[in-house]
């Protein structure tokens, strides 16, 4: 148990530390034109709606996403090891994944909860009084957010892993009891 909070503490820091490198690499890159500057003053209320749109679907998104997420391994994948374990079966497998999902998870609602805190701090800039810090801070949402996007495709990645682990433990247990599902 000690082991998987270091784990699950580790996960977080990194995600920290690399969404703040983002940010650093964002803002070398961030100098806009003249044009740029006047299309994001001459289009600030309409940036700033749309923004807070996604704001409001994104949240949403992550709210279903993760209770989704979190019943998967609550509900479905630890039962299921919790009755392996009990029956004397060896399901080191299957424990594994289900590890490596949960430290997933919490790097998702780590990294979900920093890309929200970016988007509403961009959402609060006066992008007509100052459009580079305005563009900068939506750049650095939108890493962020595709840090999240990583995460999820993570996620399914271990929730296909986990499949793949039952099958194996099915073919194992089949061949080696005799029994069949």
């Amino acid at each position: 148990m000690m082991k998987r909070i270091v784990l699950v503490g580790f996960a977080m820091l990194l995600s920290t530390s690399m969404a703040f490198i983002a940010v650093e690499a964002t803002r070398a890159q961030a100098a806009l034109t003249d044009e740029q500057r006047d299309r994001i003053v001459a289009n600030c209320v309409s940036i700033k709606n749309t923004l807070n749109q996604l704001k409001v679907s994104d949240a949403l998104l992550r709210v279903n996403r993760g209770q989704i997420y979190e019943s998967m391994r609550s509900k479905l994948m630890e039962p299921f090891n919790d009755r392996l374990a009990n029956n004397s079966l060896d399901a080191r497998g299957l424990v594994a994944v289900t590890t490596s999902y949960g430290i997933e998870l919490s790097a998702f609602r780590s990294d979900y909860q920093n890309y929200e805190r970016q988007l509403t701090a961009a959402i609060r800039i006066d992008c007509t009084d100052d459009p580079d810090a305005f563009h900068v801070a939506i750049e650095n949402a939108r890493s962020l957010r595709q840090q999240v996007n990583d995460d999820v495709q993570s996620l399914h990645e271990f929730i296909d892993d986990y499949r793949n682990a039952v099958s194996d433990f099915r073919l194992n247990y089949e061949r080696v009891s005799g029994d069949s599902w």
